[in-house]
């Protein structure tokens, strides 16, 4: 059975992973890695148990990590994730990181060279965040898309939740091109079996 890490951290925002978690635990087994290997409370208010620390995903094999968005201020500035990412990475492990997951693996400087796409552009933010976080994306080729994925690297837009999750599915070889089509005809509002039945 494949293992999928997700890195939980103070002020992220557990919605923007939680389809993937709902199509990869059927299939893989998924654990909660937090900074320290404490308990996270999540931004839905669930109180989530981590099998261990940022620390000690660096020293197991696991086929993909998920990044959630949010705020990872509290990650960022002491380089918390860098280390396990670049570990995961470098076992050939899929990396997923939406809205601010993104940022995240940039920090790490797995994203240089790499086309992906995140929400730190002037369509989006404030030109002073815009500035402040542009030199980790240094080498970046950005794709203004919904989700892109490059080789084994995986971003998305925090709107894209289930082109995120469907990505992930296929990469990690959970579904073809065909399932992947039904899963996201089913969840997209302008593509879904009530939406066509209603004319829409």
């Amino acid at each position: 059975m494949k293992r999928v890490a997700v890195l939980l951290y103070p002020g992220c925002i557990f919605f923007e992973i939680a389809a993937a978690v709902e199509l990869l635990a059927k299939h893989c087994r998924v654990q909660y890695f937090t900074p320290d290997g404490g308990p996270h409370e999540s931004s839905n208010g669930a109180c989530i148990v981590a099998v261990g620390s940022y620390a000690d995903l660096a020293g197991v094999i696991v086929d993909a990590v998920l990044v959630p968005g949010g705020n990872p201020d509290s990650i960022m500035e002491l380089k918390l994730a860098n280390e396990c990412l670049r570990v995961a990475y470098a076992q050939g492990a899929v990396l997923a990181g939406i809205c601010a997951g993104a940022l995240v693996i940039a920090a790490s400087g797995l994203l240089a060279g790499r086309r992906a796409t995140h929400t730190y552009t002037a369509e989006f933010a404030p030109s002073q965040v815009v500035n402040f976080v542009a030199p980790l994306f240094h080498g970046l080729i950005y794709e203004r898309a919904n989700a892109v994925i490059d080789g084994r690297l995986i971003t998305a837009q925090p709107w894209a939740v289930f082109e995120f999750a469907a990505l992930i599915g296929e990469a990690l070889g959970l579904m073809n091109d065909e399932e992947r089509a039904k899963y996201l005809a089913y969840y997209q509002p302008n593509t879904s079996p009530l939406m066509n039945m209603l004319g829409s």
